[in-house]
């Protein structure tokens, strides 16, 4: 039998969508066309709200599979915990910060944030979701995917696998004459390689979006082609600067970085990622990686997680590499990043520093260089892994902001970040 045809509902076809609303996004069969999430579009205002939480239905990408007994987060939240200990009870949601006095709950409302959770003495006292966040729903952590390399190179080196002081032209014979010639692991972990690279996320015609086109991240429009992120790669200029002089931020750095543990180790990095850390880590929920066209990484940016399982990775930071008994990443790596002293390349970048004026970069990590001495991991359009080992304090947050950079609500949050671990 036919089914009877319906009329479309109103309400699903507005005339006009001038600003989609994240409740409308991808609704219909098909969708209205200003509510349709495209690999054009993913990244626009008001899109990423629905994109930054379905990435695997934009993208090809390389499942990294959790583990079979997943490490359970311990809780102590307000309901959980005796009557006896009720003088002690925080509510997060109504705690006021920042010389506005704004409610943490009026901020997350207000600032597009799809996953907060909080955990204190090694326990998950506080979490908060909106757009489509949830705790076991994988979200594009962008460049935290950056730190999370990190933590795996630390696994690598500690099994003679990597060696930061060789040249990567050992490990890349074929990047001889680009940007990387003469540079060291080191200098790659530590965002100190000379390159004449812009990281202009807002650039539409020049070198970042042709990076863009190269990692599959956008279409190759009419009259453009790409020859994939690993040829974009070995071509990189070099620019006239000294390697490890200053710190220059540079995301191809970090697929670059992809590409030599993959030759290196002889394995993918999603399964190295799996095998190496996130299953030792007990992940509940499968992640997974963008691909480029030809298959390879995109290791600067695009490791999707659930914001519960990015919550164990940082509480396993946080415990200097170890977590359910086990020592995951070499607690002297985590030292090392954590604890670096010297800050004079990252003094001497371009243009000083967006947040962190006495920081430093180490293995993909900040150290805000603050009164409390955070370490913490920051991606574009809001991702963070903020850690106060002082206050035994780990916080994620994963969100949808409408710019890439947003300078503005970055310094509230850290306000709130360090407004949450004062009050716990």
């Amino acid at each position: 039998m036919t089914p009877e045809r319906t009329t479309p509902d109103p309400d699903q076809y507005p005339d006009k969508v001038s600003e989609p609303d994240h409740a409308r996004l991808m609704r219909g069969a098909p969708p209205h066309p200003d509510a349709q999430v495209t690999l054009a579009n993913w990244r626009e205002p008001g899109f990423g709200r629905w994109s930054f939480s379905h990435i695997r239905q934009l993208l090809p990408t390389a499942p990294i599979a959790a583990a079979e007994h997943p490490y359970v987060l311990p809780e102590n939240r307000p309901e959980n915990r005796p009557e006896n200990l009720s003088e002690n009870r925080i509510d997060l949601a109504t705690l006021a910060f920042g010389p506005s006095r704004r409610s943490l709950d009026d901020f997350l409302a207000g600032s597009n944030t799809d996953a907060l959770m909080v955990m204190r003495d090694g326990k998950l006292v506080f979490d908060w979701f909106g757009g489509f966040g949830r705790a076991d729903r994988p979200h594009i952590a962008f460049s935290v995917s950056k730190s999370l390399a990190g933590l795996l190179v630390g696994i690598l080196v500690e099994a003679g696998v990597l060696d930061p002081d060789q040249q990567l032209t050992h490990y890349l014979p074929e990047i001889a004459g680009s940007a990387y010639e003469g540079a060291s692991l080191r200098h790659l972990l530590d965002m100190t390689v000379a390159s004449g690279f812009v990281e202009d996320y807002l650039d539409t015609t020049g070198v970042f979006m042709a990076y863009r086109r190269a990692s599959a991240w956008n279409p190759v429009e009419e009259g453009h082609s790409t020859e994939g992120l690993r040829a974009f790669l070995a071509k990189l200029p070099a620019s006239d600067g000294n390697h490890g002089h200053r710190h220059h931020y540079c995301s191809p750095h970090t697929d670059l970085l992809g590409w030599v543990i993959e030759r290196a180790a002889g394995g993918p990095v999603a399964d190295l990622l799996s095998s190496h850390l996130f299953r030792p880590a007990g992940t509940r929920t499968d992640a997974y990686i963008t691909l480029e066209t030809f298959g390879a990484p995109r290791l600067a940016g695009g490791i999707c997680l659930a914001p519960a399982d990015l919550l164990r990775l940082a509480e396993m930071v946080r415990c200097e590499g170890a977590l359910g008994g086990r020592q995951i990443v070499p607690a002297g790596w985590i030292a090392d990043f954590s604890r670096h002293p010297d800050s004079t390349a990252w003094q001497r970048q371009t243009g000083g520093s967006r947040l962190f004026d006495r920081g430093t970069y180490r293995s993909k990590w900040y150290r805000t260089g603050f009164d409390d001495d955070e370490i913490c991991a920051i991606g574009i359009h809001g991702q963070w892994i903020w850690i106060n080992p002082a206050r035994a304090v780990t916080i994620i947050r994963m969100a949808s902001h409408d710019l890439p950079i947003d300078t503005e609500t970055d310094a509230e949050l850290l306000a709130a970040f360090q407004a949450i671990a004062t009050a716990l």
